[in-house]
């Protein structure tokens, strides 16, 4: 193998290594914001499923 062939491939590697990299990086902070984003799905939850706890009201009751 030439010295110019096996130049490329390492140059062709390594960036193939720093993409892999940034798209890690990129998966890791997406999957931390999902996380967060999670959290506050299940506290709005839990807050819907306790109506009146909140602001210590009674629900509203549905007119017969």
């Amino acid at each position: 193998m030439s010295d110019d062939r096996f130049a490329n491939l390492e140059t062709l590697v390594a960036f193939h290594e720093d993409t892999i990299q940034k798209l890690n990086d990129t998966v890791y902070k997406q999957q931390l914001a999902i996380d967060r984003l999670e959290e506050r799905v299940e506290a709005l939850t839990q807050l819907l499923r306790a109506p009146g706890q909140l602001l210590n009201v009674e629900p509203e009751t549905e007119p017969e």
